[in-house]
């Protein structure tokens, strides 16, 4: 079992990287040499390439009740249906680690404050360092902006996740999305959130659904997954 799930690991590193090469430019970007304009709201760190490399970054509520948070520049809402996020999430290496506990939120809130939607992500139980991918639906908003938050994450359990790089790209509202072979999420695109999306339903994290059994073998399993990556590579 733990060869399989480093196996799973190491092929959804390689999509990782494939996805980085085809992706389209992302809305938002957070990241070395691309935090202009976000907000990291603790005050005795400095939001720089050093600490983004040493994943000072940390999401979590202290012992005081300070919610440390990272906040994103403002941007318009109008012209899309759904946001996609991609985060490169690190978990931190204890006797305490617990996936429910370290898993981000992402909130959509408008000038005000309010939130306008929102949605947890799934961490994996295993590697200390994951790239999450999550799809949600958005209103239509003029300055919105996404906090990044990792609310059960308490500085009492020592475990303090990190974000490392955060890519958020618009779906354009209006589109018709054609079915696409490998397209497991559903969002007309084949790329890593495909790959992580089989991961789950083979780890019992998500429900089977037809699209996941790419090679239409009547199981979802590894076999999946290489026909997805060799789908994002043009071999397929």
């Amino acid at each position: 079992m733990r060869r399989k799930i480093v196996l799973l690991i190491t092929m959804a590193s390689l999509a990782m990287a494939l996805q980085a090469a085809v992706a389209d430019t992302p809305l938002l970007h957070f990241g070395l040499n691309s935090h202009d304009d976000w907000v990291y709201n603790r005050a005795t760190v400095i939001l720089d390439n050093t600490s983004i490399s040493e994943s000072k970054i940390t999401l979590f509520t202290s012992l005081s009740g300070d919610k440390y948070t990272l906040l994103s520049p403002t941007f318009d809402t109008q012209g899309c249906d759904s946001l996609k996020v991609e985060i490169r999430w690190r978990c931190g290496e204890n006797s305490n680690f617990n996936p429910s506990k370290v898993a981000p939120r992402i909130e959509l809130i408008d000038n005000q404050q309010n939130v306008a939607a929102a949605i947890d992500v799934p961490v994996e139980p295993v590697a200390v360092q994951q790239t999450l991918v999550a799809t949600f639906l958005v209103p239509k908003m003029e300055g919105a902006a996404l906090l990044f938050s990792a609310p059960k994450a308490l500085e009492q359990d020592g475990n303090f996740p990190a974000v490392k790089d955060v890519k958020v790209w618009a779906v354009t509202a209006g589109t018709t999305v054609v079915p696409v072979l490998g397209d497991v999420t559903g969002d007309g695109n084949v790329d890593v959130s495909d790959v992580n999306m089989i991961i789950n339903v083979m780890l019992g994290k998500v429900s089977a659904t037809d699209s996941a059994d790419v090679d239409h073998s009547g199981t979802v399993d590894v076999v999946d997954v290489n026909m997805v990556i060799n789908i994002m590579l043009g071999k397929q």
